[in-house]
Formats: C-alpha cells, structure tokens, sequence
C-alpha cells in the first residue's frame, strides 16, 4: 500500500529545511522502494520572523492533506506535537530526498498503520 510524505526542500533533491522556514513541500508517494514525485504545494512559512504562538496552522495543514509523514532538516516540538495530532509523523532527515524516501519504504515504516 502506498503512503503520500511532504518534503520540505528548496531544491526537490536534498531535504535541506527547517518546517517552520519551509515557503513548499514537495508531495511524493512511496510504494514499497519505488517512489514518485506529485506535486509541489506552496505555503507561508509558518514562524517567519522568529515564533508562531498563535499563529493559524490551517493553511500549513492542508498543505499535509493526503501525507502521513513530513521530512524536514530541522523541526520544533511544538510544530511535532501540531502535526502528530492531525496524523502526520515529523522525520528529521539530513541528505538526499531519494535516499530518505528509499529508506522509508525498505524500512516499511507505515505497513502496519495505513
């Protein structure tokens, strides 16, 4: 069964983001080792300028539609807490995208929860 996971990199080749810097993320769906790229969605950072107390996580949230994992360089533990109670997994990841995604698959991290 395949799983969707948002990326969050400048490039589309290395995950090289911290979450709340992060203006995309790159929608890809992993099947077992095989993996293809959907989509770039476009969001605001969401703690632009230093904190996000209060700040409205929804539009960040729909970019996560569909996406049971985010990858990021770097990632809060409020940002962790936020998206764990909407059902995504936070990884943090330092290299190639390619490499992360292979990983997760091979790994079967999610066969048992999809």
């Amino acid at each position: 069964m395949s799983i969707r996971v948002a990326v969050a990199s400048t490039d589309g080749k290395v995950v090289n983001q911290h979450f709340g810097h992060a203006d995309r993320f790159h929608i890809f769906e992993i099947d077992g080792e095989e993996f293809r790229f959907i989509e770039t969605r476009f969001v605001q950072p969401f703690c632009a300028g230093g904190g996000h107390e209060g700040k409205d996580s929804t539009d960040l949230l729909k970019a996560m539609d569909g996406c049971r994992a985010v990858l990021v360089n770097r990632i809060g533990g409020g940002a962790v807490t936020m998206l764990e109670e909407n059902g995504i997994d936070a990884i943090e990841v330092r290299g190639f995208i390619e490499d992360a995604l292979r990983e997760i698959g091979r790994r079967k991290l999610y066969s048992d929860r999809t």
